[in-house]
């Protein structure tokens, strides 16, 4: 058996990637069941199998020992299941909705997607899979190698089976298709107009910096903490919005998935592999479609709403955002961000660039008492992310800063 492991492997290393699936045949079941037993989630076990088993295909000539796959691959596979228990006890689920309020009436409660929130994400998700689903088989499959999983090109034709120069050409007609897709669908979106970007003023804004809560004079609290370090910042944000012109300077609270994705570009930092806002940018490149601008647009009932103005094939469209996503896409873009007069000049949280920390302190500590919230146990206090150590060995560095 551990002979057959050997000759397999060397088959596969000299090109007979069919031999693979004999190897894949041989321990699939087995590095599932190890993956469901440490996850105790056979979706998740799934998941995990098809990336140890990736991972190894791409990764096989590094396998020192060629009778020793069987040993590897599971090796992967407890190392993957490590990496996604240690992001469940790190992931906060509420921050995930926190994309823009004002603290003073918060409550978890207020955390929950409304209806509206999940029609429309649900109905964006199929919009953009059934664009991908109109190309043909080979198209789709280096869509979504390249630009959901990350995969170079080098590495899409070794998993297909074909030249890099047979990908290049793929990926350019399927760009070509789902522009024309992705205009006719979008074009008929509910939630988009047909009003023009000259029709509301407002106040150009930069995004000045983002906020946190950091144990005081802890020399070890780190701004994205590395994946062995323990957590020690809170669990909110705050983004600043300056204005251009002026010393006025808006504070949303944001979730720390938000507020980090947001601080990152502000950093010039990307993600190992891209993330939503990084894929979003992708599509919209491919499809041809500009942000034009972004802007907060109102404060309703202690909420921020944002819009993002599209140009597609020459005209212009709205389309509605939470604050956190429309800036992150903003950034990533290199769009304008501005702030709809009234939002500035009727609220009652604004800070200055000489006011920030004792504002933040007062605001803080009102929240606290209005929701009769117990402060935290480690005293804290706000810095700015630049202010931190930058942990996160394994965050790199971005090319298009």
């Amino acid at each position: 058996m551990t002979q057959d492991d050997a000759e397999l492997v060397k088959r596969v290393l000299a090109g007979d990637k069919a031999a693979f699936g004999h190897l894949v045949d041989r321990y699939r079941l087995e590095a599932q069941g190890l993956s469901r037993r440490m996850l105790g989630d056979s979706f998740e076990a799934e998941d995990i199998t098809q990336e140890a088993l990736l991972q190894a295909f791409l990764g096989l000539r590094d396998l020192r020992g060629k009778d020793r796959f069987r040993s590897w691959l599971l090796g992967i596979v407890v190392n993957l299941c490590k990496m996604r228990l240690r992001a469940k006890r790190d992931w906060h689920p509420a921050d995930e909705w926190h994309g823009g309020r004002v603290p003073e009436y918060f409550t978890l409660a207020d955390l929950q997607p409304s209806p509206e929130v999940i029609y429309e994400v649900h109905e964006l998700h199929e919009i953009i899979l059934t664009a991908i689903h109109t190309l043909p088989h080979e198209q789709q499959q280096a869509v979504r190698m390249h630009y959901m999983d990350g995969l170079s090109l080098w590495d899409i034709g070794k998993l297909a089976g074909v030249p890099v120069g047979a990908v290049k050409v793929r990926l350019h007609r399927a760009r070509t298709q789902l522009r024309t897709e992705l205009t006719r669908q979008l074009a008929g979106v509910r939630y988009m107009s047909s009003r023009t970007i000259k029709e509301v003023p407002m106040i150009e804004v930069t995004v000045h910096d983002v906020m946190l809560r950091a144990p005081k004079d802890d020399p070890e609290a780190e701004w994205l903490p590395g994946r062995r370090k323990k957590y020690k910042l809170g669990f909110t944000r705050v983004m600043l919005l300056k204005e251009l012109t002026g010393d006025r300077i808006l504070p949303i609270w944001v979730g720390a998935v938000e507020g980090d994705s947001i601080a990152m570009l502000l950093a010039g930092l990307s993600m190992p592999r891209p993330s939503t806002f990084e894929l979003t940018a992708q599509l919209l490149n491919v499809a041809k479609m500009t942000v034009e601008k972004i802007a907060v647009t109102q404060l309703r009932d202690d909420t921020y709403y944002a819009t993002m103005w599209v140009k597609v094939r020459g005209k212009i469209l709205e389309v509605d955002a939470r604050p956190s996503d429309a800036i992150t896409l903003a950034l990533r873009t290199k769009a304008a961000v501005f702030v709809a007069p009234e939002v500035l000049d009727t609220n009652k949280t604004l800070l200055t660039s000489g006011s920030i920390i004792s504002r933040l302190d007062e605001i803080h500590r009102k929240s606290l008492e209005k929701n009769r919230i117990l402060p935290e146990e480690v005293e804290m206090e706000w810095k700015s992310f630049r202010s931190l150590p930058q942990g996160g060995e394994d965050w790199g560095k971005s090319v298009d800063k």
